[in-house]
């Protein structure tokens, strides 16, 4: 199981992922970074990364 803090990239933020694989954590990211932190489809490679470097492996 993988998890990812959006608090390691966006301090203060709340939300908390966990999924499978990484690929299904960044998809969440997205959507997180979408609807929560407003960013737009040009800033999505950089939550990418974002999301990618902070994920970490869980029970």
């Amino acid at each position: 199981m993988k998890e990812f803090d959006c608090a390691d990239v966006v301090p203060g933020c709340g939300a908390s992922f966990r999924a499978p694989t990484s690929g299904e954590l960044i998809a969440h990211g997205r959507l997180h970074a979408l609807h929560t932190h407003g960013k737009a489809e040009p800033d999505m490679p950089a939550v990418d990364v974002a999301v990618r470097a902070a994920i970490r492996d869980v029970g």
